[in-house]
């Protein structure tokens, strides 16, 4: 009776948590929770306490987050996709004034035809810019309400027209005060915003790697921040549109521009990319050991327009799980047509 009412006990502690599983793109970010860093890197599983915890990863050249995780003895997985960061220098500067001109000319047309809401194009200091003024976030001042994020969809309908152009979202708040567990000021409150409009843009069509954030806080209004419309118009989100070619964009987020590209995506080179979301799928499925094949077909871009996952996995938690994976892939570019290929990820316990 006395072991029985000690294993009840034990069983009690073990049920007051839960297991979290924590993963990132790119993977091995550095988690802090609630304050305390981990040594362990991403993907990584804990065990937490029943209640709210506040979960920030961060990685080089990548801007980082805070995530509020409500443990309620379940086992969860909180993915986060990570936002690029613009680069040291001015992201505004724009060597081709030609290309930069011409980018306007077609983003003013599509814009009127497309009737943009709320948006305003303009050029300054010979950057494209689109002001997003009635962006509108929900309760915790982080997310996007469902209405923005329409509009935000509409916006990207716009913009991903756009080949040759690469964007950055830049968040800018009045000088109120705000401060939560999720953004301690103005500073951190723009950066969040923003990555929620970047990941948004993403969500609607956007390939990530055109897509960077940044947040200015308080530091450049627009308007008086004395009086309520001006504090109205000082919030507002700015997209700045740069061109590929003039700025060198791919150095813009990271890569280099100077890279020749392939003639074609070999099998080899393929296999390799998707070798590397091995550790990415194993961590979001833990059941029955499953064999699970996607056929993907690549564009010459390095995106990936079609992704199927064969039979019997298609629609399914193993098959859901490569594909959330696999929607992750990039290529490097290369000169040719689409290839088509297939591969395939043993799930185990």
């Amino acid at each position: 009776m006395v072991a029985s009412v000690a294993l009840a006990g034990v069983a009690a502690a073990d049920d007051k948590l839960a297991k979290t599983t924590i993963e990132t793109d790119p993977a091995g970010a550095k988690v802090a929770i609630d304050g305390g860093e981990q040594s362990a890197r991403t993907p990584m599983t804990v065990s937490l306490a029943r209640g709210r915890h506040i979960v920030t990863v961060s990685a080089s050249n990548r801007q980082p987050e805070r995530r509020a995780v409500d443990a309620a003895g379940a086992a969860i997985t909180v993915s986060i996709d990570l936002i690029r960061t613009p680069p040291d220098s001015d992201t505004r500067k724009h060597a081709d004034a030609a290309a930069s001109k011409a980018l306007a000319d077609d983003l003013f047309a599509r814009a009127r035809s497309a009737k943009l809401r709320d948006a305003k194009l303009a050029v300054r200091s010979g950057d494209v810019t689109l002001t997003l003024t009635a962006v509108a976030f929900d309760s915790t001042e982080l997310a996007l309400s469902r209405e923005s994020a329409a509009a935000i969809a509409d916006v990207a309908g716009v913009l991903k027209t756009q080949a040759g152009a690469r964007f950055v979202v830049i968040g800018h708040t009045d000088n109120g005060t705000f401060k939560s567990d999720l953004a301690h000021d103005n500073s951190e409150l723009s950066l969040a915003h923003a990555v929620a409009v970047a990941r948004a843009l993403i969500a609607a069509g956007i390939p990530a790697a055109d897509v960077a954030a940044d947040g200015r806080g308080d530091l450049e209004p627009v308007a008086s921040n004395d009086t309520a419309d001006g504090k109205r118009k000082n919030r507002r989100i700015e997209i700045v549109v740069l061109p590929k070619a003039a700025d060198s964009a791919s150095s813009l987020l990271g890569a280099s521009s100077d890279k020749p590209k392939a003639s074609t995506l070999t099998p080899d080179a393929f296999k390799q990319r998707m070798t590397t979301l091995t550790d990415r799928v194993h961590t979001c499925y833990k059941g029955t050991p499953a064999n699970v094949m996607v056929k993907l077909t690549i564009d010459p871009s390095g995106q990936v327009s079609k992704l199927v996952v064969a039979p019997p996995f298609a629609g399914k938690p193993e098959g859901d799980c490569v594909e959330s994976a696999v929607k992750t892939v990039t290529f490097d570019a290369w000169d040719g047509r689409a290839q088509t290929y297939s591969f395939s990820y043993l799930l185990s316990d």
